[in-house]
């Protein structure tokens, strides 16, 4: 069964509570100073089965100063009741009720003309042509009218078979999908605790579930669920539904808190937002002015930083971040009311476009572009976005909120005109390509600028204004194409060939260079004694590159040593033969075996261990197997 949360709205005293009572047979007034004055002060909850069709009744407060009130009880109401008196009509609350319910995405309603008993029947027709003269700047213009009395009960049927096709016509898509509770109650209840209410967004909560209370972060366990006053296993989206919390004091929780599923969201104190102002407001909003914000059952206050321009005029829109004093939890697609601080009244609203929106942005017109994407629903717009944004990259889980779609659904949607560079990050699949011929062309001029260099350091092939995830992953690209070779912190194009451009005369001193570490053995020369030309470093280099010679380094020391090769493999020989099999040897008997010293054994030693020709046991050694 469908069911679909109707908030009952207008102005003071044109009978909605009783209008509700009459539909439902349920009071909404509970508190006694709301029946003592008459006048609903919180909103209050009752339920019918209309059809096929469950209705949830959420009965707002008429008076003005119980706007927050109203905001609170609208949250994730999906269609309105509005009550206009036949004796009365369209009053200031009514506009400002019927602006609220506009801002929050609820555009499916029914006016409920009451006191209709006052009217003779002849006067229906001019009244209901007056109310829509009224209503004729609203997306209420067009609902159906139904002229009723809580008094006779006249109408009062018709009103309720017009309610299962309104349920049905209602948006009963959310925005989100994994659970989130604005909580609008707190209370005990005796034998049982701490019990908080309100109307579910999102996924369907269980028995036993654990939710996350925000903002305390606060890890809290269902013990029991009732929807409509009946214990249930399960409540789902949509539903007014009453939770019995374990473990937690009723004062370590209040209204305008959230409960939600684990690890789906997450708090910050700036939302990317679009902002409507109302054609009605008195006066612009300005870059920087603080406004209040009312979303779910919560508000806040929060300064208004506009993405472009320096006001926002009244019947206009714009993209802006809202700037808060503390984290607060929304999610993408959510609805709320901006309120002017003075004069305190309602002005406009807003939909959050990212709630986890960067606190600083120096690519303004970039992030710009994204929020324009994510207004739209663009999941390919959202994605090319937000690469542009951060150097070439997307996370998906950005998309995601952005799109607001799992993950599921984004990357089938964006199809081969991606490429997954990662398990969570995207590129578009043409700026791989550019970065692809970006950098073979930087590595092709580092060759030729230095054609003796065998390899050329990665840190020096960034291409500019690109992520170093997408440069890994091109680099991943070219060498399984046959185009690449990585060594450890360095690179180059396989077909780079540093011989092909030795001299004679460079033959000859590479020569040199060869029969100097030769000679040396065990006992390399220094330095500033093997490189003696400017260019023997990338004589040098190249040797290390082709095997003929090994680096190492005594790290104690911080010096680097060049032994050649064959230096090593006698070391290795020398030292099997004398000790053979799993014969154990110490760092000073290697030393006197091999005729050298500490500064030189330690490091041939530890390359040993590392090419896994020694195993090391503590202080000891032994040869390893072939």
């Amino acid at each position: 069964m469908k069911t679909c949360p109707v908030i009952v709205i207008g102005h003071v005293d044109h009978g909605k509570t009783s209008l509700v009572r009459a539909l439902t047979g349920m009071e909404t007034d509970r508190l006694p100073e709301e029946k003592a004055r008459g006048l609903s002060i919180t909103p209050g909850f009752a339920y019918r089965q209309c059809g096929d069709v469950m209705i949830d009744f959420i009965d707002a407060p008429g008076h003005e100063d119980f706007v927050r009130a109203m905001v609170s009880g609208a949250s994730g109401a999906r269609a309105a009741l509005i009550v206009i008196s036949a004796v009365e009509g369209v009053q200031a609350q009514t506009l400002e009720h019927l602006q609220i319910a506009e801002s929050l995405g609820i555009h499916e309603g029914i006016v409920a003309v009451t006191h209709a008993d006052r009217l003779s029947k002849t006067e229906y027709a001019a009244c209901e042509a007056g109310l829509r003269a009224a209503l004729s700047d609203t997306r209420f213009r067009d609902a159906p009218f139904i002229f009723c009395s809580s008094t006779t009960g006249g109408g009062i049927g018709a009103l309720s078979d017009a309610l299962e096709p309104l349920g049905i016509r209602s948006n009963s898509r959310a925005p989100v999908s994994a659970a989130f509770l604005p909580v609008d109650r707190v209370f005990v209840s005796e034998g049982h605790g701490t019990v908080v209410t309100g109307t579910l967004h999102g996924g369907s909560i269980n028995v036993d579930d654990a939710l996350v209370l925000a903002p305390q972060g606060q890890s809290i366990t269902i013990r029991g669920i009732q929807v409509r006053g009946q214990a249930s296993s399960q409540a789902n989206a949509g539903e007014r539904t009453a939770l019995n919390l374990r473990s937690i004091p009723v004062n370590q929780i209040k209204p305008g808190d959230i409960l939600h599923t684990p690890n789906a969201f997450v708090p910050s104190a700036q939302c990317d937002v679009s902002i409507s102002l109302s054609p009605r407001a008195s006066r612009p909003i300005k870059h920087m002015e603080q406004v209040r914000v009312l979303y779910g059952t919560a508000h806040a206050v929060a300064s208004v930083r506009l993405y472009d321009g320096k006001q926002l005029n009244p019947g206009t829109s714009a993209i802006a971040q809202l700037r808060l004093p503390a984290a607060i939890t929304t999610y993408a697609g959510q609805h709320a009311i901006i309120r002017s601080l003075s004069p305190a009244e309602t002005i406009g609203g807003a939909i959050i476009l990212d709630p986890l929106a960067p606190a600083k942005n120096a690519q303004k017109k970039r992030r710009l572009e994204t929020l324009k994407s994510a207004w739209g629903g663009d999941t390919s717009g959202i994605a090319s976005a937000l690469a542009r944004e951060h150097l070439g990259i997307a996370r998906i889980a950005d998309i995601c909120r952005l799109a607001r779609s799992p993950a599921a659904k984004v990357r089938p949607e964006l199809g081969a005109m991606f490429v997954d560079v990662t398990d969570t990050l995207v590129a578009v699949s043409s700026t791989v390509e550019e970065v692809k011929e970006s950098y073979v062309a930087r590595l092709q001029s580092h060759h030729e600028a230095c054609p003796l260099k065998p390899l050329i350091p990665r840190a020096d092939m960034r291409v500019p204004q690109t992520a170093w995830e997408l440069i890994a992953f091109v680099e991943a690209l070219l060498v399984s194409e046959g185009k690449l070779v990585l060594s450890g912190p360095d690179v180059a194009l396989l077909t780079h060939a540093p011989r092909n451009h030795l001299t004679a005369q460079l033959q000859e001193r590479m020569a040199s260079i060869t029969a100097k570490l030769k000679e040396s053995a065990l006992a390399p020369p220094a330095s500033d004694s093997l490189l003696v030309d400017p260019v023997d470093a990338d004589l040098l280099a190249l040797l290390i590159h082709e095997g003929t010679a090994i680096r190492l380094n005594n790290v104690s020391l911080k010096q680097s040593l060049v032994f050649h090769s064959d230096a090593i493999a006698a070391a290795i020989s020398t030292l099997k033969s004398s000790y053979p099999g799993q014969t154990a040897f110490s760092t000073g008997e290697a030393r006197a075996t091999l005729k050298t010293t500490r500064k030189f054994i330690v490091p041939i030693l530890e390359y040993l261990d590392s090419r896994g020709a020694t195993v090391r046991i503590g202080d000891t050694r032994y040869m390893a197997d072939d």
